[in-house]
Formats: C-alpha cells, structure tokens, sequence
C-alpha cells in the first residue's frame, strides 16, 4: 500500500508537492550531467578532456612541447593576467599540472621536496621530503644544486627523480610514499658529471629513465606500482636528455640520447634495436629527440642537428642518414614540430630558428641574444617561448618569416625550468617561485577553460 493512504487530506497535497519538487531535481541534476557531456565532446570529440589540457610529464602530454587542445590568443598583451605566485624552492625542474594540481620538485636547504598545489590558487595540499646533498662541480655551481628533472604524473601517482639519483613514487591524493629507488648499492655515482636531469617516462606500466653515472650506468624500466625493475641496457651512461615512446618500423620503441650514442629499444623489453653513436663535449647531450613520420631529429652541444630514418633489412633495423647540419646546433632547449618544420633555438646565435624537415634548410633566424637556453611550447599555429631573463613570447609557427606576437615580462629572477601550459594558463617557475599566469581568450573563440568556467558557474545556481 502507497504511504499516501495513510495520509490525512490536507496532507496529501504538501506530499504530492514534496515529491514533484524532489522529481524536478532529479531533472535539473540530471540537464546538467548531460551538459557536462555535451560540453566535453564539442571540446574534444571524446570524453578524455582532461588528457589534453593537463601538462602531465616533461614537454606536455605527448613529450613534444606541444599542446593541441589550447588555443593561444591572437596577440599576447604586455600585462599577463596574473593570477598567483607562491615561493616553492629552487632548481630548474618543471612543474606539471593534472586533476586542477600542479605538481614540481624543488630543493629547499639539503632536502628534495615533491611538492603539490592547488592548481587554482597555489595553496599548498602536501608536500613529501627526503635528505638529498649535492654540491655541484665548481663549473656548475652558478645553476645551483638542482633538482633538474621534471616529475610525471600518471593513474593517480607522481614519479620523481632527483638531482643524486633518487627516483621517487607518491600517491598524488594524499602524498604518500609508494616506492622509492636509490641506486648506491649498484653504481660508484648515483648521478651523471653535472647532477641527475632525464625526466622519468610512463610508458605502459614501466616507468622509464637513465640511472647511474658518468661512464656507468644504464636504460632501466622499473614497474610504476611497484618499483621493481624490469629490464635494463647497461651499454652506456646516461645523459640529461630524456626518453620519448613512439611507434616506429612497425614496433612500440623507447628513444633516447645516452651519454655517448643515440638508441632505440623494445619498449616492452628493453631489447636494444640500434643506435648511433652521438659524443658532444662533456658529454652533454640534453636535447630530448623529436620524431616525425618516421623520421627522428636529434643534436646536441657543439654537435650540429640530425634527422635519421630507420631501415629495415629482415629483422635488423639500420639507422639512415636523411641529413646533418653541422653549424646548427641545440644545447640545453629541445625543439617543437608544426607541420613540416621544426621550430628550435640555436646555440650558435642564442636565437630562434625554423627548419624545413625534408632537407634540414634553414627558413629563418630571429634577432640574436635570447641567451642559452629557452622553453619552447607549440599550441595550434603559434609557439609561447619563455627565456632565462623571464620574457615570454608569442611567436607565430610560419615558415615563411618570424613573427612576434607580443612579448610579456613574467618574472625578474632566472627562469630555466620548462614552462607548463594547462588549460589556459601559464605556470612559470624561477629560481625560488612558482607563478600562475592567465591567458586571454583568441577573439571570436570561445575556449575549453571557458565552457568550464560556465559550467562551474551553472552548478553553483539552481
């Protein structure tokens, strides 16, 4: 029997109302789930938004300075929208950002700290430290004690490595250790000459990078759950560059610049395929490779930049020279790809440059004097580009002449970390900060970040 039997009369009307009001919010509940979903596809055609507008591992989601799903404005005004700045600690590794978080590794006295902030408003939700000593070589102690290489965020952990060889597994809800390597008990040196600075790769469920020391040291895959190695190629030592996944002849291959070779190997396995020897002065090879139909392009210090193709004979791959361009080098800054060009910044003329893929020609140089180093981010047709001296440009991807788009001042400190582009905003690390920039919206587009404002705003009402 239904409870309103039992009802008096005159009850049964404020019943009935209570359960129509009750059905009317299911109903608005439910508009604004499918909202949510109407809102998703039209941003991206499938429901993994967050997958393109995090900045999850060093060099964006694909580990090629590339974020598609951002739409970068027209002209970039000389006064950023700024939105917050939080003191963090030193070193040069990048932040990353995924799940509204930001996430970066930075030094505070003797003490590496994997730190994790509130994305929208910099508050810190927790932070896991462990004692980590490091002087540098006197030749090096003007960039200070690291760390250097950049975490990378996947399935609900953050992998961390620090500047001695420390290789570190949290839990990105709450902080929490999950694993830890420390690898003294296998090599003489824990770190290569010039500190510890490949970013860990999340491929699969390995976690991927160089460990070890100078002439000492190895490719090692490691279980991202666990921590237990894998496999390993022991022919080299590592370098500061760091690995990248790609689909090549026919095969899941991890890609990376070793101390003294370039190398490719079974992902899965770590079975060497091939490589080509590759030795820069000081052995600094720092350049992550980028690869493109096929084709990889790779340079280093004073070592001019290369394109290589894979030929295979059988089961043997043989690396193929496509071509080489001795006075073109990269030191420190790794390139971006639009189209059939390649976008880098040259040692040679501290200067931005565009190359043509097929034939390694060069299109143009912009104006010298940029400095050593600088980040570079391709979104649709243009790049951002952040320099040491903490300029940040807007410089149209046009293979036809350089062309700024404006040029904003971000920070008056060194800037030699990576910059992050998540959603629309710009998060920039200096010497000891960490600042949040907004970008404006592209003139007649409406943006991803702004159908979620919209959205945010719509639940807050009824």
């Amino acid at each position: 029997m239904r409870p309103e039997k039992f009802l008096k009369p005159e009850c049964r009307l404020s019943f009935s109302n209570r359960k129509r009001n009750a059905y009317e919010r299911m109903l608005r509940i439910l508009h604004r789930q499918m909202l949510i979903i109407s809102l998703v596809i039209q941003a991206t055609g499938s429901l993994s938004l967050a997958t393109h507008q995090d900045w999850p591992q060093w060099r964006g989601p694909n580990r090629d300075g590339v974020a598609e799903r951002i739409n970068l404005p027209d002209r970039l005004p000389e006064n950023l929208q700024f939105v917050w700045k939080v003191e963090v600690g030193e070193g040069y590794s990048a932040p990353v950002a995924a799940d509204s978080k930001v996430v970066l590794l930075v030094r505070q006295r003797e003490k590496e700290v994997v730190l994790c902030l509130n994305g929208q408003n910099g508050q810190e939700i927790w932070r896991y430290s462990y004692a980590a000593p490091y002087t540098p070589r006197a030749d090096a102690r003007p960039h200070g004690k690291g760390p250097k290489a950049t975490p990378a965020i996947a399935a609900g952990k953050v992998y961390a490595f620090g500047v001695t060889g420390i290789l570190t597994c949290v839990d990105l809800g709450n902080g929490k250790l999950v694993w830890q390597k420390r690898f003294s008990d296998r090599f003489k040196k824990t770190y290569p000459l010039y500190g510890a600075a490949n970013s860990p790769l999340i491929e699969a469920d390995l976690c991927i990078l160089g460990i070890g020391g100078h002439n000492d040291g190895a490719l090692a895959a490691f279980n991202k759950d666990t921590g237990e190695l894998v496999w390993e190629i022991t022919e080299d030592g590592p370098s500061y560059a760091s690995p990248i996944a790609v689909d090549l002849a026919g095969q899941r291959q991890v890609v990376v610049l070793m101390q003294t070779r370039l190398v490719g190997v079974a992902a899965k396995t770590g079975r060497l395929l091939w490589q080509v020897p590759f030795t820069t002065q000081y052995d600094m090879n720092i350049v992550t490779p980028v690869f493109h139909k096929g084709m990889i392009v790779y340079s280093g210090y004073h070592g001019g930049t290369t394109a290589v193709r894979l030929v295979k004979a059988g089961a043997r791959l043989t690396p193929e020279l496509i071509w080489h361009r001795e006075r073109l080098s990269m030191y420190m800054s790794s390139p971006v790809i639009h189209g059939e060009y390649l976008y880098g910044l040259s040692q040679e003329r501290s200067a931005i440059f565009c190359l043509a893929l097929k034939d390694g020609e060069t299109k143009w140089f912009s104006r010298r004097g940029l400095g050593q180093y600088a980040s570079i981010v391709r979104a649709g047709d243009k790049l951002l580009v952040l320099t040491t001296k903490g300029r940040l440009m807007l410089v149209a991807a046009d293979s036809s002449e350089y062309k700024e788009l404006g040029r904003a001042h971000v920070t008056d400190k060194p800037a030699w970390a990576h910059l992050a582009l998540a959603v629309n905003r710009i998060y920039a690390k200096d010497k000891t900060h960490l600042a949040c920039f907004e970008l404006p919206t592209p003139v007649g587009n409406k943006s991803e970040s702004s159908n979620y404002r919209s959205l945010q705003d719509s639940e807050r009402g009824d």
